[in-house]
């Protein structure tokens, strides 16, 4: 043995040589675990990493769309010709998304106003 690993063992006894603290957990233990815990993340990231690089994949033609519509629209939205044309076009898709929303957001609020009711009561 090392003299340093002796002086340890006849200091402070067996177990601070061996790694084991005066709880019975060791550092080695903890670095083990810590070690564990960042291979199980790097695994699942590696696992997760083609879904995550799909939604992406999927979500850029959809984004990109949205704003080349966004930028039309506050362009068309300027010309005072052209400006009713494009709110008549888009008055029935405003009109289809109130009518698809509307109820989601009143069963929404009536959730809302119910769960304060009760809970005061």
């Amino acid at each position: 043995m090392r003299t340093y690993t002796e002086n340890l063992m006849t200091t402070n006894g067996l177990t601070l040589a061996t790694g084991m603290g005066r709880n019975g957990i060791g550092t080695a233990h903890a670095a083990g675990a810590a070690r564990m815990v960042k291979h199980a993340k790097n695994v699942a990231l590696f696992l997760a990493a083609p879904f995550i690089g799909l939604a992406y994949l999927l979500a850029f033609p959809v984004i990109g769309f949205g704003l080349l519509a966004w930028v039309a629209a506050k362009a068309v939205m300027k010309n005072e010709k052209a400006r009713p044309v494009a709110l008549a076009l888009a008055a029935p898709f405003i009109g289809l998304a109130f009518v698809t929303v509307g109820p989601v957001l009143g069963l929404v609020a009536l959730a809302w106003y119910g769960g304060k009711a009760a809970m005061k009561g």
